[in-house]
């Protein structure tokens, strides 16, 4: 190819052969399968999906929850993509474009690896919401208060009053999210972020999610991060 050919070529087509040259790199096709989270920089996505087929730097995405809650594209949409591989045991990250495609179905392409200075699993919404929890396994321990700092579909940051040890595991249940209503979270403590006198916060994962609670934990997560309460 000569000089004046890149020259020709638009930017969406040089953006298309660095990915498809990115990919050919990074054998993407490892994470085929994998659960992941999309989201775009502009608010318009928030969907929890399946990895499938994944050749190249083309997928395509299998909505986990009602694909109504989104709305339709009308051109493909840059996005990024977070997921947790079984097969290399690590936080992953993808950026890529979205379109809706046919089935219910969402075409991924232009695929690349992110490697960011936090590379989570899940996205993480700031929150100001008030929940309560009782500790698993031990009926003789009342009822706690606590503010639920943050919240992703991978886990949830709160702060209490109670201290508890790395390990233990909750059942939590958060104040003013219908979607979460009468519903109560399992998760576990794998860290303590931060404490002082008479107040700790915690960091957790979620444990023992079933359908449904997947379900009304996506619903509740959408909106956290479009901001509806």
């Amino acid at each position: 190819m000569g000089l004046f050919d890149v020259f020709r070529k638009t930017p969406q087509e040089r953006r298309a052969e660095e990915a498809h040259r990115r990919a050919a790199q990074e054998d993407l096709e490892v994470y085929s399968g994998m659960r992941v989270e999309v989201t775009s920089g502009d608010g318009r996505i928030f969907l929890v999906a399946k990895l499938l087929d994944l050749r190249g730097d083309r997928a395509r995405l299998e909505p986990a929850a009602d694909g109504s809650l989104l709305t339709r594209l009308d051109e493909p949409l840059n996005v990024i993509m977070r997921g947790y591989s079984s097969r290399t045991n690590r936080a992953v990250v993808l950026e890529g474009t979205v379109r809706v495609g046919p089935n219910k179905l969402w075409q991924a392409e232009h695929l690349a690896l992110v490697q960011p200075e936090e590379n989570r699993a899940n996205v993480r919404v700031e929150t100001d919401l008030e929940g309560v929890f009782t500790v698993a396994g031990r009926p003789g321990v009342s009822e706690e208060r606590c503010h639920i700092r943050n919240m992703g579909m991978g886990g949830v940051g709160i702060g209490a009053q109670a201290r508890r040890d790395v390990g233990d595991r909750l059942l939590l249940e958060v104040d003013r999210l219908l979607e979460l209503r009468d519903t109560a979270l399992c998760c576990q403590i794998l860290r303590i972020d931060t404490h002082k006198p008479g107040y700790f916060e915690y960091g957790c994962r979620f444990l023992d999610l079933d359908d449904e609670k997947e379900r009304r934990l996506y619903r509740a997560m959408y909106a956290l991060y479009h901001g509806l309460y």
